[in-house]
C-alpha cells in the first residue's frame, strides 16, 4: 500500500511552518514557489485535511498543521539518522559481522586480528564461532557465519578463499622421549609410534597424516582430542606423540614442558585461509576484514 506522503512534502510542510514565507522555503529547497504550493497541495488531498491557511499572503497551520509538522519533525529526524547510519554501515564503521574460525585460529591469531579491527572500527559488532574446518566451512555455506578464517584444505568450487598467513605442523614430544636423541630423526622414525592427534574432521590432523602417508608411515592414533591444548597436554601425560601447529606449541616448548624434534623430511606447511561463499554479496565489513587480511 503506498504511502499517504513522501519525505519531501513533509520536509516542505516543516520549513513553511519555520519560514512563514512560501518564496523563503522554496528558496531554501532549491525549488520554484509553485511547487512548493503544489506539495503542500497534494499533501492536503492525501490526508483529506487542509493544513495551511493564507493570512495576509502569509502561510499560517492550521490545527491539523501543527499536529503533523510536531510529528514530522520526528519523522524527518529519524530519516536523517536513517541515512547516517547507513552512510557509516557502507563505509564499514558499524554495522555486525560473523565469523567463524578454526580452533587452533581462534585461538592463536584471531583475537588479535579482532582486537585491531575493532581498535580501527569501534563501533563495529563481531560474533565469533569457533569448530572444526569441517564444521565451519558448513555453517559458511549455510549463511550462520559470513566470513571463516580455516586452516584446513577447503576444496569446493562454492568458496572463495584468500590466504594471510603461514603456518607448519612440527613433531612434539616430552623431553625424555628416544626421539630427542635420535640423531637426524626422520618421518619414518615415527612408525608404530602412538600418536595424539586432533578429531576427525580438523585440519589439523587431515595434514600431519597426509604428511606421514606421503612418507609411506601409517598413522597410529592412540588418542584424539577435540583441542590444540587437550593434544598437549596428553603428550605431557605420556600418552603420545603429536604433529601439530607451531603456534600451538611455542608455550609448551618455552616451559620445558615439551620439545620439538626437527624431522628434515616432514612436508607440513599450510597456510591459514579466509573462506567466503563465492558470488555471494559480502557486507561492508566483511570486505574491510578482508582488507585487513590481505
Amino acid at each position: 500500500m503506498p504511502l499517504p506522503f513522501t519525505f519531501a512534502q513533509l520536509a516542505t510542510l516543516v520549513h513553511v511552518a519555520d519560514s512563514g514565507n512560501f518564496t523563503r522555503t522554496a528558496e531554501e529547497l532549491f525549488l520554484t514557489q509553485p511547487a512548493v504550493t503544489q506539495q503542500l497541495r497534494a499533501l492536503e488531498r492525501q490526508l483529506q485535511v487542509p493544513l495551511i491557511e493564507v493570512v495576509g499572503r502569509h502561510p499560517v497551520l492550521t490545527e491539523a498543521g501543527r499536529f503533523l509538522v510536531a510529528r514530522a519533525r520526528v519523522v524527518l529526524g529519524q530519516a536523517d539518522e536513517l541515512e547516517r547510519d547507513m552512510r557509516a554501515f557502507a563505509a564499514a564503521e558499524i554495522g555486525e559481522m560473523r565469523v567463524g574460525a578454526t580452533l587452533t585460529i581462534g585461538t592463536y591469531v584471531l583475537p588479535r586480528l579482532l582486537a585491531r579491527f575493532q581498535q580501527e572500527r569501534p563501533q563495529s559488532h563481531l560474533h565469533v564461532t569457533i569448530a572444526n574446518t569441517t564444521t565451519i566451512a558448513a555453517q559458511v555455506l549455510a549463511g550462520m557465519v559470513s566470513i571463516a578464517l580455516v586452516e584446513g584444505e577447503v576444496v569446493a568450487e562454492a568458496f572463495a578463499s584468500v590466504p594471510f598467513q603461514a603456518d607448519e605442523l612440527v613433531l612434539v614430544t616430552p623431553p625424555t622421549h628416544r626421539l630427542v636423541h635420535l640423531a637426524d630423526a626422520a618421518v619414518r622414525d615415527l612408525a608404530g609410534e602412538p600418536l595424539v592427534l586432533r578429531e576427525a574432521g580438523s585440519g589439523t590432523r587431515a595434514l600431519a597424516e597426509a604428511a606421514l602417508r606421503a612418507a609411506g608411515v601409517v598413522p597410529q592414533v592412540a588418542l584424539a582430542m577435540p583441542s590444540g591444548e587437550g593434544v598437549l597436554r596428553a603428550v605431557e601425560a605420556g600418552l603420545g606423540v603429536t604433529l601439530i601447529s607451531r603456534l600451538v606449541a611455542a608455550d609448551a616448548v618455552a616451559a620445558g614442558r615439551l620439545v620439538i624434534v626437527p624431522l628434515a623430511d616432514l612436508a607440513a606447511q599450510r597456510v591459514f585461509q579466509a573462506i567466503t561463499v563465492r558470488g555471494r554479496v559480502q557486507s561492508p565489513l566483511v570486505q574491510a576484514f578482508l582488507a585487513l587480511l590481505a
